[in-house]
């Protein structure tokens, strides 16, 4: 049986995750992977990106070095990237994409059309990518039929990103029958979302 051991003490983050996800790739399904650690932030950061991948990773700690164990699995259709999932204690939580309107920013709405367009087309190729991308008020628009910006959710949403559509929203427009991405929330959902990320961003 393939097994390899990863020595991540005294890294800072993203390189322990950059060594896990590298060992991830070049070992067989069925072999065994060991990660030493000697901080617990690195060591949640390290669990997270495991689980998000399939992995079932077991940690022991000895005398404040942390040691994780997990069995290869074949990989996810969406892999996580490793700086997803860097959370320092007290830093910078995923952030969150608000859109509420059909378009970007103030003065020409056909201009601002274009804008969110290239705006998300463009958050394809960023990293971090958003934990969610919430929908409500006009910008349920974007994620029903006839969006011109359809094919780029899609993409979003099979790389693991949340979709949430506010469901009063889709009511009020009568749009609930053409929804093609996402999933009908309510507002609670909506604001515990925002409540919970580091930053919330409204092109």
């Amino acid at each position: 049986m393939s097994e390899k051991q990863i020595d991540a003490r005294g890294l800072m983050c993203p390189k322990p995750l950059i060594l896990v996800k590298k060992a991830l790739g070049e070992m067989p399904p069925g072999g065994q992977i060991e990660v030493l650690l000697d901080n617990a932030t690195a060591r949640d950061n390290v669990v997270r990106f495991l689980q998000d991948y399939g992995c079932k990773p077991v940690c022991t700690e000895t005398e404040g070095m942390f040691t994780l164990r997990t069995t290869v699995v074949t990989p996810p259709v969406a892999a996580p990237r490793p700086e997803e999932h860097c959370r320092p204690d007290g830093a910078s939580r995923p952030y969150v994409l608000v859109l509420n309107r059909p378009f970007m920013g103030t003065g020409s709405e056909e201009l601002g059309k274009i804008l969110m367009q290239a705006c998300i087309n463009s958050i394809r190729e960023t990293t971090p990518l958003p934990s969610a991308i919430l929908f409500y008020n006009a910008g349920v628009n974007l994620a029903c039929e006839n969006s011109p910006v359809l094919p780029a959710l899609r993409d979003l949403e099979s790389r693991g990103i949340r979709m949430l559509v506010c469901g009063t929203c889709l009511d009020y427009f009568d749009l609930k029958q053409n929804l093609l991405v996402g999933r009908v929330s309510n507002m609670y959902d909506i604001m515990q979302t925002i409540a919970s990320a580091g930053t919330v961003f409204a092109p």
